[in-house]
């Protein structure tokens, strides 16, 4: 036993090194946005003299951990700590608080904090590095993106064979082959729907979709980290879909995985929420728009997470993987967003069950 919890804090020890050294490779890059820089000289002394910042996330626990240190590191003086929870905890947990007039957190980060700021729980911040951004909402900066790619298994399919784009996924000469995300987990797959719904603008359109995709006539999955290690595997010839940051790791260590360009990449905004009851307000918005600026896109990339900053430099950015003119296909329908059960129930079950 003690052996093993050796063994497992030798571990934890070599993760954070090595994310760390990623995180000082990072930041010596040179590249700065002046709008922040000039904004930082004016929060700072605030931000300063309010000395703490309390940030709630569904980001894992070494990210955030790294995330916080970093910003500590650039803005001295500011203590930083956080509770990481699923995101029904996190959401939960603040609008409890916020209704208890509790002054307990300052940021929030998650995906699509859409129901926090309809409670009056968070306060709109348009971020002044907004034109720099792939993704831009008014009520809350977005930090990251979480990249969906139509992914497939180049030992099974050479480029020419694979599907050209999301819809050509329910040709039925891919029956079989495919390892599809269940669509009513309020999973990727459930989040790509909404996203088409809004994106098409044609109901019969997608409504077909969703009937192409139960023609294959596959088993549904609940994991789209299985997903691609069946995909890697060559259980399945193609995955619908796979997360973009593990296409990426998979290929730089000689999977035989690719992904079709002609499927643009359909993304779900991950964000830096402001707490309306913030104790401490500047520092929160600092820290948001530090994680907007290069050095924070910077940390950001060397924890594994995709950046949300145009021109960026990254493996796992939207203009590296599918060129510097790409427009994303953004998960923005707010009543997905709202409550995801209800929209599938009311949405999608009806299309797929019959």
């Amino acid at each position: 036993m003690v052996k093993k919890k050796l063994l497992l804090s030798l571990l934890s020890v070599v993760v954070t090194l090595a994310f760390t050294n990623k995180l000082v490779i990072a930041q010596a890059r040179p590249e700065a946005d002046p709008r922040f820089e000039k904004l930082a000289k004016e929060f700072y002394p605030r931000a300063k003299q309010e000395g703490a910042l309390v940030v709630y996330t569904v980001w894992d626990v070494d990210h955030i951990r790294l995330l916080s240190d970093a910003f500590s590191k650039r803005f001295p003086g500011i203590k930083t700590s956080y509770w990481q929870a699923t995101r029904s905890e996190v959401t939960t947990r603040t609008l409890t608080e916020y209704q208890g007039n509790q002054a307990s957190v300052d940021v929030i980060l998650t995906e699509a904090p859409l129901v926090l700021h309809n409670a009056g729980a968070t306060e709109a911040y348009p971020t002044v590095q907004a034109n720099s951004l792939f993704v831009h909402d008014p009520t809350a900066p977005v930090v990251s993106l979480q990249i969906q790619a139509l992914t497939y298994n180049t030992k099974k399919l050479k480029r020419e064979e694979a599907p050209k784009d999301w819809e050509d996924v329910t040709n039925p000469k891919y029956k079989g082959i495919v390892a599809l995300d269940d669509p009513m987990r309020a999973g990727p797959l459930s989040s790509m729907l909404a996203a088409f719904k809004d994106d098409w603008k044609d109901d019969s359109r997608w409504a077909n979709f969703i009937k192409g995709l139960k023609s294959l006539n596959v088993t549904i999955h609940k994991s789209t980290s299985a997903m691609i290690r069946l995909g890697v595997a060559g259980e399945y010839s193609i995955v619908m879909p796979a997360l973009f940051h593990d296409v990426v790791r998979e290929k730089e260590i000689g999977s035989p995985i690719d992904f079709a360009r002609g499927a643009a990449p359909v993304v779900s905004p991950q964000q830096a929420a402001i707490y309306a009851k913030a104790p401490h307000p500047t520092a929160a918005k600092l820290f948001a728009e530090w994680l907007i600026s290069p050095a924070g896109q910077a940390a950001i990339d060397a924890v594994g997470r995709a950046s949300a900053r145009k021109g960026f430099k990254s493996k796992t950015s939207i203009e590296n993987g599918w060129g510097p003119n790409t427009k994303p296909i953004v998960v923005a329908n707010k009543a997905y967003i709202e409550d995801a059960r209800k929209w599938l129930d009311t949405a999608v079950k009806p299309v797929w069950e019959n």
